[in-house]
């Protein structure tokens, strides 16, 4: 399948996945306000796992037996769900049902019940467990919808689109499957479905397992089972299935399916880590073990083990996966939650023990009160007041010691923050400020290596310039060129730059080619040095000595760093200009002069002379055909004319010499025609009348081009039409000739005598492209950084002016 058709399928499927949502939510939402029947049962049960298990019972149910966690296995003796199914269109006021219910015990109970009124059932402690159930419904459909309209090229941000709708499905159905509409076959049919989305969304993020991606048909499989079980939901009954059966078997399914899924992302966190996802996998897992698993297990104990607590609580739980994944997904750089747990928890732990501390200081004040014998209760008040003022200014103190200590890293910060702005102001040495900078990392942020690389503007690529920790030649060698991807990636995005951030490049070169920089280097971060629009440089650094990540206060000072930086060398790169300005002013004035006169007499002589001749003999030449036909025309005319006169004269049959005569003025006349033509082509070339945009065809345009060219393609070069099928194009035309008889220009310079031009032509997708190619010896690698230097040139004087690109 080509990417624009999996685009059209993945776009089809989330569509209908979003309106089976939405449908279900809003049936939900219109029982919840509007009920559509006037009776309920006289019990209200769990059918999440695909049984009946009674959580609440009208008085008379009570009375009659019915207990929490009863399973009602039959109405009138007709299966639960297939009754359910049909609505409760048969209850009748003040007629009795027949109920058959299995006890905990085992012991099976059949009563006689009557219908209750649907107000009762709606209890405040229902509704409120309704509309919990369809926040957390619609909390999956509008994560899984901004996650698809940011990730809708990729097909994890499908995939979790999908199982967001799965859940949604289930959360907005679980609730009230007498009152809803089809909700208990919906909710069956749903449950195959989730186990499906749940195995493909797992096995897409963070990371592919190797088997998934030697046979991709095995995300589909999940599917297919998931369709035959869910038909065989709708038409159980039909063919006589037991309704225990297929319940049993879509919650088996399902929820192991569920419980597969977990388990292979914890064993793809090995893989995940050696692709440098290892966070996102940790997360992912942290998310799926606090948040989906335990409400699976809940699922499946409601099925095997009947509980007086509605299976369907559990779904509450579930509110925390969608945002948490979510923001895994969206966010280019995870925070470091372990760090945040760790440090919290010992914050936590510290200022509790401080507090613990001061009440029992006070405690102890109190019980020395009673143990000196003063039993008046005004003096005991007026002393714990008194110990309460003489102990809190310690407890303060302690506090203040404990918030220093787990904020020291910040404070280490800001004061290196304030010494580098000091300093950064006098220096005026490349070499120095690229030390200061390193010295900030290694030392204050404790990373094992760090390097300060500038932008070369003579090479046009970022070099090392000073740095700091174990490295080997080929990181120290090591050069970024202005072409290459991560140059402006770092230009463009205008960031710090992580391995991962190019997880989403479209382009499978480019993103091997910025992961190699990482790889290469080994290094965790790249900062830019801005200033304006330039990119100054860039601080590489490594991994911390301890082990941990750089959080976020660590990018906030590689920020800090890189501005103070960027002034810095900026303000270096001025003073080393002013200083060269100062010493070699005369001498670069006189080079300059020099320059513009060679470049004067470049554009006179050479462009002026070659573009002239080449357009002087390609008319010469396109002319002289017609002309060279109609001359010898003329002199045939001649001789007939004399022949006809003399057979006028001797009155002998003269109509073949006029059929003679008009055949040459026809011919003549066509030759006229071509002269005309040729004229009119150099005109549309020209475009001297036509400066404004306007439609053309580029066919037209690039073989009128040829046409003027044929002079140097007389010899040895063979031009070699590609063409596609191309629309109009709106441009200036003129200005296009202009550009096609250079490119052909410089490929006849290239080939010489002979070789071949090979012009390709197609639709792109938001454009034209044309491609001229030629078998020429190519341009060096060490002047294609220049291509497009103006006044560049490889060719001698008079040749060449260096402005045709």
């Amino acid at each position: 399948m080509n990417p624009a058709s999996t685009l059209r399928l993945r776009r089809l499927t989330g569509f209908f996945a979003a309106c089976w949502a939405l449908l279900a939510i809003g049936l939900s939402v219109s029982v919840l306000v509007s009920p559509r029947s006037e009776l309920a049962l006289p019990v209200n049960c769990s059918f999440v796992a695909g049984v009946a298990v009674v959580h609440w019972a009208s008085p008379e149910a009570h009375r009659a037996g019915v207990s929490r966690g009863d399973r009602m296995l039959r109405i009138d003796g007709m299966p639960t769900m297939h009754v359910i199914r049909a609505g409760t269109s048969f209850l009748r006021p003040g007629v009795p049902n027949d109920y058959e219910f299995r006890k905990r015990s085992g012991r099976v109970l059949n009563v006689s019940l009557t219908p209750t009124p649907a107000d009762t059932t709606q209890r405040t402690s229902a509704v409120l467990l309704h509309l919990g159930l369809l926040a957390v419904s619609a909390l999956y459909l509008l994560m899984g919808a901004i996650v698809w309209w940011n990730k809708s090229e990729r097909a994890e941000g499908w995939a979790f689109h999908l199982f967001c709708c799965s859940v949604s499905v289930l959360a907005a159905t679980a609730i009230r499957i007498d009152l809803i509409p089809w909700s208990a076959s919906r909710v069956l049919a749903n449950f195959p479905l989730l186990g499906a989305t749940a195995f493909h969304f797992f096995t897409s993020y963070p990371i592919e397992p190797d088997w998934i991606v030697r046979h991709r048909r095995i995300q589909v499989v999940p599917y297919g089972v998931a369709l035959l079980i869910a038909l065989a939901v709708l038409s159980e009954e039909a063919l006589g299935i037991p309704p225990e059966w297929v319940a049993g078997l879509a919650l088996c399914y399902g929820a192991g399916l569920g419980l597969v899924s977990i388990m292979v992302l914890a064993r793809q966190r090995r893989p995940a880590r050696e692709a440098g996802l290892g966070d996102r996998a940790d997360f992912m897992l942290l998310a799926s073990v606090v948040s989906f698993l335990p409400a699976l297990l809940v699922l499946i104990a409601e099925y095997f083990i009947s509980t007086p607590l509605p299976g369907y609580v559990a779904i509450l739980w579930l509110a925390f996966f969608p945002v948490a994944v979510g923001y895994g997904m969206l966010r280019k750089q995870l925070f470091e939650f372990r760090l945040l747990a760790r440090s919290s928890a010992a914050y936590g732990a510290t200022s509790l023990a401080i507090t613990g501390v001061f009440a029992l200081l006070i405690t102890f004040a109190d019980v020395a009160v009673e143990l000196v014998g003063l039993n008046v209760r005004s003096v005991q008040v007026a002393f714990l007041f008194l110990a309460i003022i003489a102990f809190d200014p310690l407890r303060r103190r302690l506090q203040r010691l404990v918030d220093g200590i787990f904020d020291r890293d910040r404070a280490r910060y800001r004061v290196v923050v304030r010494e580098i702005s000091e300093a950064m102001v006098s220096m005026l040495s490349l070499r120095e400020i690229g030390d200061r900078i390193l010295v900030a990392l290694t030392d204050t942020m404790g990373v094992e290596r760090a390097m300060v690389l500038l932008f070369d503007e003579s090479d046009r690529v970022l070099r090392p310039m000073a740095w700091r920790g174990d490295w080997d030649d080929d990181g120290i060698r090591t050069e970024i060129p202005a072409e290459h991807s991560i140059w402006k990636h770092l230009w463009m995005r205008r960031e710090e730059l992580s391995r991962v951030d190019f997880d989403d490049e479209p382009d499978p070169e480019n993103r091997e080619a910025c992961w190699d920089v990482f790889d290469t280097l080994e290094i965790e971060l790249l900062v830019p040095i801005l200033f304006g629009v330039d990119l100054l440089g860039v601080i590489a650094v490594g991994r911390k000595l301890s082990g941990e990540r750089l959080v976020l206060e660590d990018r906030q000072l590689m920020r800090t760093l890189a501005n103070q930086s960027s002034i810095a060398i900026e303000n270096a790169k001025a003073f080393d200009e002013i200083a060269k300005l100062n010493e070699t002013l005369e001498a670069r004035v006189e080079e300059r002069t020099r320059e513009l006169r060679d470049t004067q007499d470049q554009l006179m002589q050479s462009e002026k002379l070659k573009s002239m001749g080449q357009m002087v003999a390609g008319v010469a030449h396109e002319l002289n055909n017609p002309i060279g036909f109609i001359h010898a025309n003329m002199q045939l005319l001649d001789e007939y004319i004399q022949k006809l006169v003399e057979g006028q004269r001797t009155e002998t049959d003269t109509e073949r010499i006029r059929e003679a005569i008009g055949k040459l003025i026809s011919r003549s006349r066509e030759g006229t025609e071509r002269v005309k033509q040729i004229v009119q082509n150099l005109r549309t070339f020209s475009r001297m009348d036509q400066a404004e945009l306007q439609d053309a065809n580029l066919h037209e345009e690039i073989d009128r081009t040829i046409g003027f060219m044929e002079p140097r393609l007389k010899g040895g070069v063979e031009v070699v039409r590609e063409y596609g099928t191309l629309p109009t194009v709106r441009c200036y035309a003129g200005q296009l000739n202009q550009v096609f008889l250079n490119l052909l220009m410089n490929a006849c310079d290239a080939l010489g005598s002979e070789g071949k031009i090979t012009i390709r032509t197609r639709q792109g997708g938001i454009g034209v492209r044309l491609e001229f190619h030629d078998d020429g010896p190519g341009i060096p690698l060490d002047v294609q950084s220049r291509l497009f230097d103006p006044f560049f040139t490889t060719k001698p004087v008079g040749q060449g002016t260096g402005l045709g690109l």
